[in-house]
């Protein structure tokens, strides 16, 4: 069975928690990636911040996204799973939680990965044919 270590991104983008939107949507930029995983000074994942989040939390409510720092509108409690949750787990909470974007932690907490529903979505294809072979 598939597990969230084989459908993660290895080595996602991390940020601060200290730095500020803008800094973080430099960093969504330079990357070309729409989520950051939110670190606190020992790298410990803190939460999430999405383009949405962007969007809803500062946007949306006039802040300045360059004295609003990220860890003040960052999406919590964090979902994380360890690389050996089975998938089927991993879609069970982003369907539970509502969140799209699950870091994957080792057992000091700390992000080694990340499962977005984009990355479930390329093995859809691999997954329906072994439904229709089961037929």
């Amino acid at each position: 069975m598939l597990k969230a270590f084989d459908v993660m991104v290895p080595n996602p983008i991390q940020v601060k928690a200290s730095i500020t939107v803008f800094e973080a949507i430099k960093t969504m930029e330079k990357y070309n990636i729409a989520s950051l995983i939110v670190v606190d000074e020992g790298d410990v994942v803190l939460g999430v911040v999405t383009a949405k989040d962007l969007i809803l939390r500062v946007f949306a409510k006039g802040l300045d996204p360059r004295n609003t720092r990220i860890v003040d509108i960052v999406s919590r409690p964090v979902t994380v799973v360890e690389p050996d949750t089975l998938l089927k787990d991993v879609i069970n909470l982003m369907i539970g939680t509502g969140h799209g974007h699950i870091p994957v932690i080792n057992k000091s907490g700390k992000a080694i990965g990340i499962v977005t529903i984009d990355d479930i979505l390329k093995f859809v294809p691999e997954l329906l044919e072994l439904v229709e072979v089961k037929k």
